[in-house]
Formats: C-alpha cells, sequence, structure tokens
C-alpha cells in the first residue's frame, strides 16, 4: 500500500498527473478506493468533494459551454449565410434592371419581342444569364416564358422577376403547380369531348328523325 501510494502520491508531480487521470479518466475509483480503504477513510470526504464538483460538476459546465458557443457559432454561420444570399439575390436583381434599362431602347418602360430578341443577341448577356443558371441558347423560348400575356411586352418588374424564377434548376415547389394545372387543363378537355360527342349524338338522332318525318 506505502509502494502505492508513493508511485500515485509521492510528490507533486506524480499527486498532479494522479489528480489529472482521476479527472479525466473516468475511473477515479481505481485511485481513490485504496486510499479510503489502506490509508484513512476520512479521505473519503476529500474524495467526495472533488468529484462531485470537479469532476460531475465543472467539467459538465465546461462541456455545456462548448456546446453553447458551437451552436452560437452555428447560428451564425447560418446568419451569415442568410444575409449573403440576400445580398446576392439583391445584386442579381439590381444587375437585371440595369439590362433592362439597357435593352429598353425607346424608353417606354417595356421591352417588346425586338427588344429582347436584340439583347439575347450579345454573346456576353448569353453567358452571364448562363452563369446565373439560365438557358439563354434559345432566344424565342426564353421570350415565350417571360411573356406575361400583354402582348408580347414586359416591363422591368416582370423582366427581374422572371429572370430571377428562371435562375437555376427547377424546383419542386414550381413544378407542382404546373402539374396541377395540366391535370385541370386535362379534365377540362375530356369534359369537353364527352360533351361533343353527346352533341354529336343529339345531332345524329334529330337527323334520323327529321329524315324519318319527311319520308
Amino acid at each position: 500500500s506505502r509502494a502505492w501510494a508513493n508511485s500515485m502520491y509521492g510528490d507533486g508531480m506524480k499527486s498532479f498527473w494522479t489528480i489529472f487521470e482521476l479527472t479525466f479518466s473516468g475511473c477515479w475509483p481505481n485511485y481513490a478506493r485504496r486510499i479510503i480503504e489502506e490509508v484513512h477513510p476520512l479521505y473519503s470526504l476529500f474524495y467526495f468533494l472533488y468529484v462531485y464538483i470537479v469532476v460531475f460538476v465543472v467539467t459538465r459546465i465546461v462541456a455545456a459551454l462548448f456546446v453553447r458557443e458551437t451552436m452560437t457559432q452555428y447560428a451564425n454561420d447560418a446568419d451569415s449565410m442568410v444575409k449573403e444570399r440576400m445580398k446576392k439575390s439583391h445584386w442579381v436583381r439590381q444587375s437585371l434592371s440595369a439590362l433592362f434599362d439597357e435593352a429598353d431602347t425607346n424608353r417606354d418602360g417595356f421591352l417588346d419581342i425586338d427588344e429582347m430578341r436584340a439583347l439575347f443577341a450579345y454573346p456576353k448577356v448569353r453567358l452571364w444569364l448562363t452563369e446565373l443558371g439560365v438557358d439563354a441558347s434559345d432566344p424565342d423560348s426564353l421570350i415565350n416564358l417571360l411573356d406575361s400575356g400583354d402582348g408580347w411586352k414586359v416591363n422591368c418588374d416582370d423582366f427581374t422577376h422572371g429572370i430571377s424564377r428562371l435562375k437555376g434548376e427547377a424546383r419542386s415547389q414550381d413544378l407542382v403547380p404546373v402539374y396541377n394545372h395540366v391535370k385541370r387543363i386535362l379534365c377540362h378537355v375530356k369534359q369537353l369531348h364527352k360533351t361533343a360527342d353527346s352533341v354529336a349524338q343529339q345531332s345524329a338522332n334529330h337527323e334520323r328523325v327529321y329524315r324519318t318525318c319527311l319520308v
């Protein structure tokens, strides 16, 4: 027991290393039980207070502080990402608005089909739109997507909003409404088909009755 106690607590360095292992190794009974049982039972008071205050309380408080700091840093990173994305979106809208002003040669506040074709004919404009994720290889198809039904005229808001919506790959939340519209159109077409068949059948019946009456 004396040899073991001397090897563990014989001087300052040995005691420091033993307490370090006792604190962080998780096997503190191996370092405390022999001292309590073979040296003096009053050492149990010291180990009780040390293990309770330092091993369980302080270490868990430190761990909680580290976790809190990590979560705070994560939240800051998320906020920074959102701010960066908003900043980029604002810059894209400003750039599109400036592009609209350059393309609006007659200064009427609208881009007609000729102005849009002239705009999308510039290689730099097509390259920039490609970098944004907008396929500008077919200008007429892009113009059809931007047209809001106002006689092939697009104002600044429709232009910037349309390009922003077309930017990037198609998303599910954009495709689902299209799918629902197509389903409704298909239902209307089927109803029209049934109505047309019914009208044709009635017309044929009326024609047979008319011919019978003539005979």
